[in-house]
């Protein structure tokens, strides 16, 4: 089993079991991309999708295991490639922050800024979103760092730290 492979996998379960587009996303042809989801099954003696024809119909039950569990060892391999490179000091990359318009437009500039001035070969992106996609952004891997302002409670889900308080007041008319 290769790293390759387990992209592959995760490349087919987000293209919604399109192998022609999961090759597209990865860079790869049709027929290598089916040759290496062919091996992965070998090796793991059961199927991973359930199969009409030349097409993949769905997910087989261990197929929905062994995919949560490649895009577990998929994220770990990028932690390590990250950790490797800030010990060569090699600060670059892609910092995706997703954010609500208002924090995007008026409050985030100036760090964003700070950022590019510092870690010039970091690209980072803004991406605008309500507080509810925000997350499901974040919990998704689709974004790195998710800034919202919640009027309720703490999210659920990731390590949440205050950032800022908002100072507000109610202006009325002295009469």
């Amino acid at each position: 089993m290769t790293l390759t492979q387990l992209r592959y996998l995760v490349a087919i379960a987000d293209a919604e079991l399109n192998i022609t587009l999961a090759a597209s996303r990865v860079h790869a042809t049709q027929p290598g991309l089916s040759k290496q989801l062919k091996q992965l099954e070998d090796e793991l003696g059961f199927l991973l999708f359930v199969r009409k024809g030349r097409s993949l119909e769905a997910v087989t039950p261990a197929g929905v295991e062994v995919i949560g569990r490649a895009r577990a060892v998929l994220g770990e391999a990028n932690n390590i490639r990250t950790y490797a490179a800030n010990q060569r000091r090699e600060s670059q990359g892609q910092l995706v922050l997703t954010t609500t318009h208002t924090q995007a437009r008026f409050v985030l500039p100036p760090a964003v800024a700070r950022i590019k001035q510092a870690y010039p070969q970091v690209s980072v992106h803004l991406q605008q979103a309500a507080e509810s996609d925000a997350l499901d952004l974040l919990s998704q891997g689709d974004a790195d760092i998710a800034i919202i302002s919640t009027a309720g409670g703490e999210p659920t889900a990731g390590l949440a730290i205050p950032l800022y308080r908002w100072r507000r007041l109610v202006l009325v008319p002295r009469s």
